[in-house]
């Protein structure tokens, strides 16, 4: 927390290494999130990129770490659905009420940042994992590829799969369950429940 206050005020002075920070700390999860909302990852990018050319041009308004992070995800949030309803709505032709549909999913702010950061810590555990076990749990859960689909694209059996899934998921529930209850429950409502990330 400390560092974070230090960083703060540096990128408020208009030091890059300022910057150079928060997209470090906070790039990786404005992408996934970014991804989550267009599922196109160059879109993605693109947005992310645009919303710390925004932070540095508005560095001076900030206070604090929770500030930066709040006005990157709101600005990342925003500009995905203005992509959304100029490049989305163009090609495919929706009605009112679908396109109401859409905006309206994953309205709430606080549940989206709280979502990616579980994602991150899911993501930062799984580099702890043997790599097959990852690989599987992160094709499953994450990308929300079947069983078939991750056998062909890791060559091996439907059992292989099955058995590297169940031991991520024992691991992962341990780990979990260690750090903190809020965050074991999370874990427990996406991954029993069959929800891809």
């Amino acid at each position: 927390m400390k560092d974070d206050l230090k960083y703060v005020e540096i990128l408020c002075l208009g030091h890059e290494l300022g910057l150079q920070y928060f997209i470090t700390e906070l790039g990786d999860p404005l992408h996934f999130f970014a991804y989550r909302i267009t599922k196109n990852k160059e879109v993605s990018e693109e947005i992310v990129s645009e919303s710390f050319c925004k932070l540095w041009d508005r560095r001076e308004t900030m206070t604090s770490y929770e500030a930066i992070k709040s006005f990157l995800f709101l600005v990342t949030r925003n500009s995905c659905y203005n992509h959304m309803g100029s490049a989305y709505r163009k090609r495919v032709s929706l009605s009112q009420s679908e396109w109401t549909d859409i905006e309206g999913k994953d309205s709430d702010m606080l549940g989206q940042m709280i979502y990616v950061e579980l994602i991150m810590q899911i993501v930062e555990e799984l580099e702890k994992l043997p790599k097959q076990q990852a690989d599987v749990f992160r094709m499953s859960y994450l990308e929300g590829m079947d069983t078939k689909e991750i056998c062909d694209a890791l060559g091996t059996t439907t059992s292989t799969v099955y058995f590297a899934k169940s031991k991520a998921l024992s691991t992962l529930r341990v780990i979990f369950k260690e750090k903190d209850i809020n965050l074991y429950t999370a874990f427990l409502l996406v991954t029993c429940f069959g929800h891809h990330f």
